[in-house]
């Protein structure tokens, strides 16, 4: 990532395989995190061992770890995953990183609160028709469609567990909404694909509106390999 070094630390190149826990939350470990390629899913593992999916982070977000001693999420790959680390808290170190590298933590960590604070409306106001909506629209917008044979799609890894966990729905609701969205002729879910075929349909019919993702058409930084 252009300069190599921040804080001092040389910058760390992380592989995870699909289920890997990269970060805990009674874990100690402070850093931030560039997600170079792969699905990974933030949260928090409740008392009675069910889990809260805060949000997906894909190819180019940042994932703060451990920056207060409060506030600590449960990090785990939902894919094989490349990630490159900086290690220590963000806010100790942010001022020493390189300043396009500091610009573009301070954007993912933008994006990331634009995405908490839509997801809060969703699981909090919106039905479960337009929770399941949103989501797979967001995901379209942030990982980008396959046009083709009069339909746009694009691979997701997440199961209905997953979905789930994410959206405060029972795995049995999930999968009621998505038989609802297939019939409808919006968009079906089989096989670790998602496929629209009346996406600009579904866009009106859940409301949605993609102008909190509007950062995300940030430039990328380059990454040195």
């Amino acid at each position: 990532m252009g300069a190599g070094k921040a804080n001092g630390s040389a910058l760390r190149k992380r592989l995870y395989a699909s289920g890997d826990t990269i970060a805990d939350m009674d874990g100690q470990k402070r850093a931030v995190l560039l997600v170079v390629s792969g699905w990974v899913a933030n949260g928090k593992e409740l008392e009675d061992g069910s889990r809260t999916v805060v949000d997906f982070s894909l190819t180019g977000d940042v994932i703060t770890v451990g920056s207060t001693e409060w506030s600590r999420e449960e990090v785990r790959a939902l894919t094989s995953v490349t990630l490159f680390e900086f290690p220590g808290a963000i806010y100790e170190n942010l001022s020493t990183y390189p300043r396009h590298v500091r610009e573009f933590v301070l954007k993912g960590m933008a994006r990331r609160y634009a995405r908490a604070a839509e997801h809060f409306v969703n699981i909090s106001r919106r039905g479960a028709f337009e929770r399941v909506a949103h989501l797979l629209l967001e995901l379209s917008f942030r990982v980008g469609l396959y046009e083709g044979q009069g339909a746009s799609s694009f691979a997701c890894p997440l199961t209905q567990v997953d979905l789930g966990d994410a959206l405060g729905l029972s795995v049995v609701h999930v999968n009621r909404v998505l038989r609802k969205l297939r019939e409808g002729g919006y968009v079906s879910f089989r096989g670790g694909v998602v496929t629209f075929q009346n996406r600009a349909g579904l866009i009106a019919a859940s409301g949605f509106d993609d102008a909190y993702l509007a950062l995300s058409d940030a430039d990328a930084v380059p990454v040195d390999n």
